[in-house]
């Protein structure tokens, strides 16, 4: 492998294990039970969790391996999650604070290392393996050096092995009693399945939609906190808020076609100006037929949204307004192609006009809502608009149908 390409897989693996952290982070948040809960990245640990008074140092150790290989008493990523840990106690209580080792790999067949998956178990065997490990490196590097054997070995556990020996016996124990480890995590590819999981409170087929908009958020809170433009804790009632939000935009998005194969009612007198309409522009009476019906669909859709939903009432005009300009493009096209064309010709092309809002209107304009695809609201609402004057097929209807309207 050259170095470029070395260094291009060394930038993609850097790239997505922090992009794990930040993701791990808002899982973490999420499943503490407190509702104080905040958590911060790269501060004193990768991700670190306070909750109910009480901090926890998440190291992790990240891997796209579709096998990763074990975590064991003589791990790299044991060693280096310990020297991270080490280095900065000075800066924190080592009795108030918990210690997790998170990482996507499995422990060893029963490695030593097992006793950190229960809170409770007895550190002391564990302890005295340790130091045996990190006694065994360290005599092996410095064994080495002084022959001036190169490259020495150990290098990349050397740091970890001195930090823990220097501990001493108390300091090494008080830290083990606080450490638990954590793996099989999922990894980058599959961890927004668990926060997808978190969130119970909502129905199963609204989860995915949440946790995509979430995720979107919550990329852009950790780039603040990074960059000093917000706090750096960000809190498990915050994350809950914008949850509660996002859950709302998408049940105001998620509109169902409630007149999409309904009949208007025997007794239904349209009104007069869509047939007028039509008939400026030679249309037939399936013309007339269709557009009276997709106008009754309409209005009566936007009457049930309006009814149901205060905040309808703004997003219809405001649908309107696309829709009446999508239209105003094509019309003042056509007005300029018929200069100096017969009536016969005008008629021809604004029946062209009155088929484009049947047939292919809605393909060509954004849909009312993000789940919206019911072609019948924009075919009605051109005839709706057609009522009041505010679109027409032929290019001079405003003044032929003016006078009478």
């Amino acid at each position: 492998m050259s170095n470029k390409e070395s260094g291009s897989h060394s930038a993609e693996g850097a790239a997505l294990g922090f992009y794990f952290q930040s993701l791990y982070a808002l899982r973490a948040v999420l499943e503490q039970p407190h509702d104080d809960a905040a958590v911060c990245l790269e501060r004193l640990d990768d991700v670190e969790v306070v909750s109910n008074g009480e901090p926890l140092l998440a190291q992790l150790k990240h891997s796209i391996a579709a096998k990763p290989s074990a975590v064991t008493l003589a791990s790299r990523a044991l060693w280096r999650t310990f020297k991270a840990w080490i280095d900065v106690l000075p800066r924190l209580v080592l009795e108030e604070t918990r210690f997790q080792l998170v990482t996507v790999a499995p422990l060893g067949a029963k490695d030593a290392l097992a006793v950190l998956l229960d809170e409770t178990a007895d550190r002391g065997p564990l302890r005295a393996l340790l130091v045996l490990e990190a006694q065994r490196v360290v005599q092996e590097h410095e064994a080495a050096r002084v022959s001036s054997s190169l490259p020495l070995p150990h290098g990349d556990r050397i740091a970890g092995c001195t930090a823990f020996l220097q501990l001493g016996k108390p300091r090494q124990e008080a830290l083990l009693a606080r450490m638990t480890v954590r793996p099989g995590a999922s990894n980058i590819a599959a961890i927004s399945d668990d926060i997808t999981a978190q969130l119970v409170n909502f129905p199963p087929d609204k989860r995915p939609a949440i946790c995509v908009r979430l995720i979107e958020w919550w990329d852009l809170q950790v780039i603040f906190t990074l960059c000093g433009k917000r706090e750096r804790f960000i809190g498990k009632i915050e994350v809950q808020q914008k949850i509660a939000e996002l859950a709302g935009e998408i049940e105001r998005d998620e509109l169902l076609p409630d007149f999409e194969t309904a009949l208007q009612p025997d007794d239904h007198e349209p009104n007069s100006m869509i047939a007028r309409q039509i008939e400026l522009v030679g249309g037939t009476r399936s013309d007339v037929r269709v557009a009276v019906r997709e106008e009754w669909r309409a209005r009566a859709q936007r009457h049930k949204w309006c009814s149901a939903r205060l905040d309808m009432a703004v997003r219809i005009d405001l649908y309107d307004k696309v829709l009446q300009e999508a239209w105003r493009d094509r019309h003042e096209r056509m007005v300029e192609d018929c200069e100096g064309c017969d009536d016969a010709n005008k008629r021809k092309s604004g029946h062209q006009l009155l088929r484009w809002s049947y047939e292919v209107a809605h393909t060509e304009v954004r849909p009312f809502a993000n789940n919206w695809s019911a072609s019948y609201y924009v075919r009605g609402t051109y005839q709706v608009l057609a009522i009041e004057l505010q679109v027409g097929w032929h290019p001079q209807f405003k003044d032929l149908l003016g006078q009478t309207a």
